[in-house]
C-alpha cells in the first residue's frame, strides 16, 4: 500500500509542481500581488527545475538532504507568507506554497526511502542464489554461467528511471578501471527485452544489458518494490513492480564480494567506492 501511494505521489507532487509554476508566472506577468506570487512561484519553479534537471543533466546521484533545493524552497514559500502576514494580503499563495514545502519534504524523507534492507538475500561473503534471466535476444542466462568471471551487477529500475540511467552511463568513465580488474559489467532490469536492447545501443558500451522476466530473480533476491513505478509510466510499457536500487560484485565463484544495498533511491554506489573496494 505505501509503495501505491508514493507511485501517485511522485506523479501529482510534479504535476503539481508544473502547472503551480505555470500559474504563478501567468500571474505575475498579470501584476496579480507580486510581491505574494514570487517567492510561490520560484519555490514551484525550482521544483521543477529540480526534476527537469534530472532528465537534462546527467545526475547519477543527489545530496542526501537536497540542502540548497530545500533552503531554496523553504526560504521563498516564507517570503511569500511573510508578505502575506505583512500586508494583511488574502490570497491563496500562502497556501499553495505550505504545500509545495510538505510535497517536498515527503519526498525528500519519505519517497526516496527504501526502508530496511537488512534482510536481503545478498551478502558479502556469501554465494549469490542461482537467479535466471534473459538476454535482450531471450536467450536464457544464470549465476552459473558467470562462473570463472568477476561480475558487477546492478540491478536498475528502467530507462524511465533518470538517476538510473545516469548511473549505468558513469560507468563508462570507469570502463579502463573495471577492464584493468577483469570486471564484467551486468546490467538488470524488469523492463522488455526490445527497451532493453535499446538501452544497449544509446550506451553503446560492451556491457551486458539482461532481462529479469516478471521480476524473478528480484523477488528471489528479496530486493523487489512493488507497485515502484510512478503512476502513468505503465502507459508506455513499463512494468508497475521494480527491483530496489542494488549493486554488487561477484568473484570468479559467484560469491559476493561487495554489495551496496542503498536505502534511499537518490544515492547509487561511487564507480570509485567499487574499484577501491576490489582493489583492497
Amino acid at each position: 500500500m505505501e509503495n501505491r501511494l508514493k507511485s501517485v505521489f511522485l506523479t501529482a507532487f510534479v504535476t503539481y509542481g508544473v502547472l503551480l509554476t505555470i500559474a504563478g508566472i501567468y500571474l505575475l506577468s498579470q501584476g496579480e500581488n507580486r510581491s505574494l506570487w514570487l517567492g510561490v512561484t520560484v519555490a514551484a519553479a525550482t521544483v521543477s527545475f529540480y526534476f527537469a534537471r534530472l532528465y537534462l543533466v546527467r545526475v547519477p546521484r543527489t545530496s542526501p538532504g537536497l540542502m540548497g533545493f530545500s533552503i531554496g524552497i523553504f526560504g521563498t514559500v516564507m517570503y511569500t507568507i511573510y508578505q502575506s502576514y505583512t500586508y494583511q494580503i488574502p490570497s491563496a499563495a500562502p497556501i499553495l506554497g505550505m504545500i509545495v514545502i510538505a510535497g517536498w519534504a515527503a519526498y525528500v524523507a519519505w519517497y526516496s526511502d527504501l526502508g530496511d534492507r537488512s534482510k536481503e538475500k545478498i551478502k558479502e561473503g556469501k554465494k549469490l542464489a542461482n537467479i535466471r534471466l534473459e538476454d535482450y535476444d531471450g536467450n536464457e542466462v544464470t549465476v552459473n554461467d558467470w562462473k570463472g568471471q568477476k561480475r558487477l551487477v546492478i540491478f536498475y529500475r528502467g530507462n524511465w528511471c533518470p538517476i538510473c540511467t545516469a548511473q549505468v552511463k558513469e560507468l563508462a568513465d570507469f570502463e579502463k578501471d573495471f577492464n584493468d580488474l577483469g570486471v564484467r559489467i551486468t546490467l538488470i532490469s524488469p523492463q522488455s527485452h526490445q527497451k532493453s536492447k535499446n538501452h544497449a545501443k544509446r550506451v553503446g558500451m560492451e556491457y551486458d544489458f539482461l532481462v529479469d522476466v516478471d521480476n524473478r530473480a528480484a523477488k528471489a533476491l528479496g530486493i523487489l518494490q512493488e507497485g515502484g513505478l510512478p503512476a502513468g509510466f505503465q502507459a508506455i510499457g513499463y512494468e508497475t513492480d521494480v527491483p530496489k536500487p542494488t549493486t554488487f560484485v561477484l568473484d570468479e565463484t559467484g560469491t559476493v564480494v561487495f554489495a551496496d544495498l542503498t536505502t534511499n533511491y537518490r544515492l547509487r554506489t561511487k564507480p570509485e567506492d567499487i574499484i577501491a573496494a576490489l582493489r583492497s
